[in-house]
């Protein structure tokens, strides 16, 4: 027999609030195996952290907008290149995708082929700690089929040299049927969030499995499964949009350290989230990334987003709106109030320019003064004003699901099924979204008078409730709408440039708009762009893998 050693999270820190050490004093680390382990609770819990790991924070979430169309960044990363259209199957990211998300599926496996040895384990323990398991292993394959469509299925561990190694790809709709299943698996035996001991938070619920399993098969076309598992989340009755109290900062300070769940009761809309604790070394960067008082903002809003934001409770193309723009403050007059709370408004407090705590106008220059901007705009989502100034020190939480999206899954799914569309139905969805922020009604008879299609206004919906969370490339993938993201990225318009930056902008070619362009060269393939090529290197490894998905042959 094969003596298989754990490679266990010693500490998983956003999932337990510190390490038991007298645990770990027991046996000796490098005798740790499956014969002397899968004996205790601690041991499976220890165990399952490992699996529940791969819920990866920024990097699953924040960082995948350089794939669509709300963020730009002047310097080169591999998710702008992907984005761009201008890739092939060797780009690493992609293989890191593929590696990442399997290493974790072999993690998920291997508990599940030993967690029943735990006899000293109830039944009902080891069942629960195994749908934790069934809903990661879930998860990472949800990612896999929405990148790759056809992969491999792999349910048991394989070790080197292991024939299944080079297995062939398993159909698309299969895989769908599958997840979708698997997902309901780990309900089954997961338990309510209602349940949750504190010391528990960060672990999977039952709503985890059906949140997941809504916006899953919302992206493949599931409308009742999407409908049904957006229901059990909205009837379970814990998840609830957060609301401080104040409609002018309650949406932005969901995303700060103040909203956190672990000591802000009253957020009870991270359905899915990442922690961070710096007592624990487990920090981020992102307020400084997006505020950064010295260097160019890693993430800067496009013209593109800034154009979604309602004014006056109506397009900006509509001339009933009112809209103008004739400097750069009066961009922010009369918009949906997430505006403000997610993209820098002059007047608001920020911590890009050391010295000076209230934000005034775009910098476009090189000098390490203050934060530079490349569109014209920064983000004030996610910043935790405090974390600016030291590196890396962010413990503001990352949400990988919330309610606010398992309301957006519904209202979506029941549109795209073809429901007769009422006004109660938007008025417990997004009707509560914009409820909390103080934003004008969505009203059906409205949107008739004005000519608006109720579809583009739910995903318009989507797009400013979600922007910066990681999901705008999908939804442009599942909503056959690519195109879009072969447009050049722009940015503000040259005229409202302030006039003390106007020489750092002056070279900068223009659309007929009179927006900067930003970048050009950008491409989408119908025939191949809908998903991505299976990695050169897996292809090189296993030739079963081939043929590669159309377009990448």
């Amino acid at each position: 027999m094969k003596t298989k050693y754990l490679a266990i999270l010693l500490c998983a820190a956003f999932v337990l609030p510190g390490c038991n050490d007298s645990f770990l004093d027991r046996i000796p680390l490098d005798e740790l195996t499956d014969e002397t382990y899968w004996e205790t609770e601690e041991h499976l819990i220890l165990a399952s952290n490992a699996c529940i790991n791969y819920l990866r924070g920024k990097s699953r979430s924040v960082d995948m907008e350089f794939l669509g169309d709300n963020v730009f960044r002047e310097r080169s990363s591999e998710y702008k290149t992907l984005g761009s259209g201008n890739f092939t199957s060797d780009l690493s990211v992609i293989n890191s995708e593929w590696t990442t998300d399997y290493d974790g599926i072999r993690r998920c496996n291997h508990f599940l082929e030993n967690y029943e040895r735990a006899q000293k384990v109830s039944a009902s323990v080891r069942e629960r700690y195994a749908g934790e398991a069934i809903f990661i292993r879930a998860y990472l394959y949800s990612y896999l089929v929405n990148c790759f469509g056809d992969v491999p299925r792999v349910t048991n561990t394989i070790d080197v040299g292991d024939d299944e190694l080079y297995g062939s790809r398993t159909d698309k709709e299969t895989m769908i049927e599958w997840i979708l299943d698997e997902f309901d698996r780990a309900a089954a035996v997961l338990p309510y969030a209602k349940d949750l001991k504190d010391s528990e938070l960060g672990r999977p619920t039952k709503e985890a499995a059906w949140a997941f399993s809504s916006r899953f098969a919302l992206y493949h076309e599931r409308w009742d499964k999407a409908v049904s598992s957006a229901e059990e989340v909205m009837t379970a009755g814990f998840h609830k949009l957060y609301d401080n109290g104040n409609p002018e900062t309650t949406y932005n300070e969901l995303f700060t350290l103040a909203a956190n769940p672990v000591t802000n009761k009253n957020n009870r809309e991270f359905i899915v989230t990442r922690l961070y604790s710096e007592e624990a070394n487990q920090t981020h960067n992102l307020s400084r990334e997006l505020q950064v008082p010295n260097e160019e903002a890693r993430y800067a809003p496009t013209r593109s987003l800034m154009d979604a934001y309602l004014c006056n409770g109506l397009p900006i193309t509509l001339p009933a709106s009112r809209y103008r723009e004739n400097t750069h403050e009066a961009i922010f007059n009369n918009r949906d109030p997430r505006m403000a709370q997610t993209i820098l408004k002059p007047g608001a407090k920020w911590g890009g320019y050391p010295g000076k705590t209230t934000y005034e106008q775009p910098k476009f220059s090189n000098s390490a003064t203050s934060c530079r901007t490349t569109t014209g705009w920064y983000f004030t989502k996610f910043v935790e004003l405090s974390a600016i100034s030291r590196y890396n020190k962010d413990q503001n939480a990352i949400p990988l699901m919330r309610y606010a999206e398992v309301l957006l899954n519904w209202i979506e799914a029941k549109e795209m099924r073809g429901d007769a569309i009422t006004q109660p139905d938007i008025d417990k969805s997004i009707n509560l979204l914009r409820d909390r922020v103080g934003a004008d009604k969505m009203v059906l008879t409205k949107l008739n008078a004005y000519g608006l299609n109720l579809r583009d206004e739910i995903r318009r919906e989507r797009r400013v409730e979600l922007a910066l969370e990681g999901e705008r490339y999908f939804d442009l993938l599942r909503w056959k709408q690519g195109d879009l993201l072969a447009k050049d990225v722009t940015g503000m318009r040259k005229s409202t440039v302030p006039p003390s930056e106007y020489v750092y902008v002056e070279d900068i070619p223009t659309d007929d708009k009179g927006n900067l362009i930003l970048m050009t060269g950008r491409t989408f393939s119908d025939m191949k762009n809908y998903l991505w090529p299976i990695p050169f290197t897996q292809t090189q490894r296993n030739p079963n893998l081939l043929p590669n998905n159309p377009g990448w042959e």
